[in-house]
């Protein structure tokens, strides 16, 4: 079974063609290393799917003469390149507020990355890991998502809304601790296991002016929520992966109550999938499978990682992993 791919709003390869631009890559030539149609850039709601996105980020990755071409990339956004979720953001009263947002509309204009904000006792740490339907999404992506997370959250509080500790999976050499060391001006710290900013909590919590931007624009919220649910009804799938991965610690999800936040019956929502050749059952599989791979690899105990896939018991766990990899999670690298 193959599970749907995740996609990105178009807004955000304009982005790409500039930076591409100022290292010598003409627009056109661009688009056709990468792949791209250039017909969606002048559709409204369009979206390219993950691969073409990864496309794109790897001709960015090639051409920049950079250690890190993802921190260099961020340098050439702005709220255009969001959407309405950049807007919506940027009219928050806090900072805590707009990172809530963040969290609820983020699929709007990307579900090849996920973003989850977390709380820990004094700070608060924004976690990006690769969308559950995404696939070998590269180092350059993940830089780029910290960089324009902390690039707004200072153009919205102030130098002082900068992360105090930044987490990255992979290793670091010296020109590329140079250049992180450069942007964030806190310590980063290399293979880790994820990709995360911490800031102060208080921080964010501190009211804010909100951006002229963001309230410039006419009924930004309402906009927002037609955006996702224009992207729910568009991509069922695809919503389903991404709620499946965010209520599994809950407990094991079941279609009749997924169905219902999409405002449809279970028959209809399992009709959709059929067309796509999918069953609920298998996708919960699926998610449970690759996520599972990652709890082990971030050192999670069986018990753990049974309870965040959703399992009633750790056995429950287990044998379905035996199902998975023909051998139990105890035996994995």
């Amino acid at each position: 079974m193959k599970l749907s791919t995740a996609s990105t709003i178009a807004s955000w390869v304009p982005v790409a063609l500039r930076c591409l631009k100022q290292f010598g890559v003409e627009e056109q030539q661009a688009l056709l290393l990468a792949g791209i149609d250039p017909r969606k850039l002048l559709q409204a709601d369009a979206r390219y799917n993950v691969h073409e996105t990864h496309r794109l980020m790897d001709l960015v990755n090639q051409v920049l003469e950079v250690p890190l071409a993802g921190i260099e990339l961020a340098k050439y956004t702005d709220a255009l390149s969001f959407g309405a979720l950049g807007f919506a953001m940027l009219a928050s009263p806090t900072l805590e507020d707009a990172l809530s947002r963040l969290q609820r509309f983020a699929p709007v204009a990307s579900s090849v990355v996920r973003f989850d904000v977390i709380q820990h006792a004094n700070l608060t740490e924004i976690r990006i890991q690769e969308g559950v339907s995404a696939q070998s999404t590269s180092r350059a992506t993940f830089d780029f998502c910290l960089a324009i997370m902390t690039g707004f959250l200072r153009l919205k509080g102030g130098r002082q809304a900068s992360p105090v500790q930044v987490h990255v999976c992979e290793p670091i050499d010296a020109a590329q601790q140079a250049q992180y060391q450069s942007y964030y001006t806190c310590p980063v710290l290399a293979n880790m296991n994820s990709h995360s900013l911490f800031f102060k909590s208080q921080t964010l919590r501190t009211a804010v002016r909100p951006s002229s931007k963001g309230l410039a624009q006419p009924n930004v919220m309402e906009s927002l929520q037609a955006s996702l649910q224009q992207w729910q009804s568009i991509d069922a799938t695809n919503w389903l992966i991404q709620r499946i991965t965010e209520v599994l610690p809950d407990g094991e999800p079941r279609l009749v109550d997924l169905a219902a936040q999409l405002n449809m019956s279970a028959r209809t929502l399992q009709r959709r999938l059929k067309q796509d050749g999918l069953f609920f059952k298998d996708i919960l599989d699926q998610v449970r499978m690759r996520l599972s791979t990652g709890y082990l690899q971030q050192h999670y105990s069986v018990t753990e990682t049974a309870y965040l896939l959703g399992f009633a018991d750790a056995s429950s766990y287990t044998r379905a992993h035996r199902r998975w990899f023909n051998r139990p999670p105890s035996d994995m690298p």
